[in-house]
């Protein structure tokens, strides 16, 4: 038997679910069947063959004609063995040589089989007893000892638990009445029970299994906000792996439908759509922060450190006054304004700690995948000996483990990063933080006020971030599909349509599209909008501005059009407008809008050079001239005036006006087109010995002859029109390569 390695079964995974999805059924068949040609299992061959019988069976009542009510039914179930079969089959050829964890867990298994879900609630309830008992025990080292040798083996419980629920075969009933009497279980921690919701979303993303998805939506109802919470976001990756797939549930589509006339689901569900949304900006704040922030901060530490006097800038009355020098230099680096870019994008929830915390992900602690789940918590074994030293250790862990800023992954690392700090530095931090954290708590009570839902909010914050810690950083992440990698499809996903479709939800996705420049979803999201609101000027603008960046020029025109019968008189709409008939070559209709521009704004310069541009286009070049002129009255330094004009006389062979002004914009950091233009001047003037100079300095400029003839070819038109014999030019080119060797 060949083996087959885990591309290859990854792609027939792939390729065999695109088959199911466009229904082809016949072609997944025979997909499966060249696959498992080498298995030898019996039982996948037995259950293909069922398959294949019953769905000739099918067709052949169907080409029959015979109308059975239960078609849609039977084909439903075909579909979804089919899935099944798919994933058995793959399954089949890995168990036995896969090296991923998931089936290095099943193999573990098979010999040496784990403890029941409800053993584990037994392990778990009396390492909880235990804890209560020594928590009565008079400190010491006594004490001390037992604490982490009880709460060790409580850790190495949940781990083994959890490995267990990652790898479990498909669920029966059984399984599931396992499962509800854990998650009810009254004593078994609620941390212990969101690593259970962790390792079961692992485990459904691996294999699809209708139970535990039912199950899973069950724990969304959950009335403990931190398991809802942790299960509705573990919802939104499953509902993007498995969404062309969901109508062969109804028993999914009714449970969802029953969660979504809830606020709180609804709620919920948008805030973990929207963290999503924002994960995706998070590679972009990493590389802007190592790339541009990081370095610039580098630089600078000298010119501080010179112009700045440590003594000066603590003072007498401490580091309280920040030196305005300080703040000045900042400016002046253009750094001021990424710091507070960064401290906002903080505020919205953003993920602006991935940089820092990524390289800190290398103890031991991380070697585990179950940790990566793990919620922090002071009850942890390896932060015993630490909270045992002093107080203000552990004022310091309190802080870290009660701010919502963190996540939690980030939270074991900042700990583990400290415990490797010389003693007199943690006690300053913890000074520090000690202080900074009774602040952030009472910030965080006024801001409850405010925002009733904001510990929602963080806590979604923190489990999205600790997912994509997981699948961007653990060590092993490519056994695993990547969750971040989806499409950003939620405004398509008909399972939460009904949430998601709300006017007001679907804004705020289509917003959070937007703004973070996912602007084909955006579209898509807005051009649903359009459908139910249809006055709205901005969605129309924003279907115009999305469509013009994805260079659908005649789209967006039409949509600015749609804006425009709504809002005449919006200068942004009419600009665009105008910009866009320019794009599509129609100037005429562009000079119309410029015109009403003109009316509205009659001294902005630019609707005055873009006027002018529209008369040279129409090649009405006295009227341009006009326009033109009158923006260089209004400013006399506008270059970019000076070089229409140059080009329009040019062309309406005013060669003396044109030879003028190029002179002034030769003595103005010209370019390699000022020069080349120039140089055409001259050249139809018949000035050969000027028009080489200028065309020499243009390939100076350009440091490549081959784009400067490119360049020079794209104005043989105009040149052959004033009279310029284009017979000359390839000798005079050869004339100038001659010259510049």
């Amino acid at each position: 038997m060949t083996k087959m390695n885990s591309t290859q079964i990854k792609e027939f995974i792939k390729k065999t679910n695109q088959l199911i999805e466009k229904k082809e059924l016949k072609g997944a068949f025979d997909s499966i069947s060249s696959f498992t040609d080498e298995l030898h299992s019996w039982k996948i061959t037995d259950k293909l063959n069922e398959l294949k019988n019953n769905y000739k069976y099918m067709l052949h009542y169907l080409i029959e004609g015979s109308d059975d009510p239960e078609q849609d039914k039977i084909y439903n179930q075909l579909v979804r063995d089919t899935y099944k079969l798919t994933i058995d089959a793959s399954e089949a050829a890995s168990i036995n040589d896969s090296t991923d964890l998931f089936f290095e867990n099943m193999r573990i298994s098979s010999v040496r089989s784990p403890l029941s879900l409800d053993e584990y609630s037994e392990e778990i309830n009396k390492k909880i007893d235990t804890r209560s008992l020594l928590s009565l025990f008079e400190e010491g080292e006594e004490k001390k000892n037992r604490t982490k040798n009880n709460e060790q083996e409580h850790e190495r419980i949940i781990s083994e638990m959890f490995y267990s629920v990652f790898s479990a075969p498909r669920a029966n009933k059984d399984t599931i009445e396992a499962y509800n009497r854990f998650l009810n279980h009254e004593i078994i921690p609620v941390d212990d029970k969101s690593m259970f919701i962790s390792a079961l979303m692992l485990n459904i993303m691996q294999r699809f299994d209708v139970k535990k998805i039912f199950f899973l939506l069950e724990c969304c109802a959950h009335s403990n906000m931190n398991i809802s919470m942790r299960a509705i976001i573990s919802l939104v990756p499953i509902l993007q792996q498995y969404h062309k797939r969901w109508h062969l549930y109804p028993e999914l589509i009714s449970r969802l439908e029953l969660l979504s006339d809830e606020n709180y689901f609804s709620r919920r569900l948008l805030i973990s759509i929207i963290q999503f949304i924002q994960s995706r900006e998070t590679e972009e704040i990493t590389k802007k922060l190592t790339e541009e922030i990081l370095p610039e901060m580098m630089k600078l530490s000298p010119i501080i450190g010179k112009k700045i006097k440590l003594d000066e800038w603590i003072g007498e009355t401490g580091m309280d006054d920040k030196n305005p020098e300080w703040q000045e230099i900042l400016d002046d680096a253009g750094i001021t304004d990424k710091l507070e870019e960064f401290s906002n994008l903080q505020l919205e929830g953003a993920d602006v700690f991935h940089s820092t915390f990524a390289n800190l992900k290398s103890y031991p602690f991380f070697n585990e995948m179950s940790n990566w789940f793990l919620p922090f918590s002071l009850e942890q074994s390896q932060l015993q000996e630490f909270l045992s030293d002093n107080e203000e250790n552990k004022g310091l862990l309190s802080t870290i483990a009660d701010s919502s800023f963190i996540c939690n992954s980030d939270k074991h690392s900042f700990f583990f990063s400290i415990m490797m700090m010389p003693e007199e530095y943690r006690n300053m931090m913890s000074s520090q933080l000690g202080a900074e954290g009774e602040q952030l708590k009472s910030l965080r009570d006024e801001e409850l006020i405010i925002n009733p839902f904001q510990e929602e909010e963080a806590l979604c914050k923190q489990y999205v971030q600790d997912l994509y810690r997981f699948f961007k950083v653990y060590p092993r992440r490519n056994e695993f599909i990547d969750v971040f990698s989806f499409p950003l499809n939620f405004h398509e996903i008909d399972a939460i349509s009904s949430i998601v479709s709300f006017p007001k939800n679907l804004e705020k996705i289509a917003l959070y599209y937007f703004e973070k420049n996912h602007l084909t979803e955006a579209l898509r999201a807005y051009e649903m909008l359009s459908k139910v609101d249809t006055a709205n000027s901005e969605i129309w603008e924003k279907i115009g501005y999305c469509k013009q960046q994805l260079a659908n020029i005649e789209g967006a025109l039409e949509a600015y059009l749609r804006a425009e019968l709504i809002e005449s008189n919006n200068t942004w709409v009419l600009r665009r407008i105008a910009q866009c008939y320019r794009l599509l070559k129609q100037p005429k209709d562009a000079l119309l809008y410029y015109k009403k521009l003109e009316r509205l704004h009659p001294e902005d310069l630019n609707v005055q050079l873009n006027i002018g541009h529209c008369f040279l286009e129409l090649k009405e070049y006295e009227e341009a001239l006009k326009n033109y002129f009158k923006v260089e009255w209004i400013d006399d330094t506008n270059t970019r005036v000076w070089r229409s004009i140059a080009w329009c006389s040019f062309l309406s062979h005013k060669f003396d006006v044109s030879q003028r002004y190029y002179q002034k914009i030769l003595q103005n950091n010209p370019t390699s087109h000022d020069f080349l233009n120039a140089g055409h001047v001259e050249l139809a003037q018949g000035n050969m010995k000027d028009a080489m100079r200028y065309y020499s300095a243009s390939i100076k400029e350009i440091k490549n002859i081959k784009s400067f003839k490119a360049l020079l070819r794209g104005d043989f038109k105009e040149l052959e029109l004033l009279g310029v014999d284009l017979k000359i030019i390839p000798a005079l080119l050869d004339k100038i390569e001659y010259d510049l060797e």
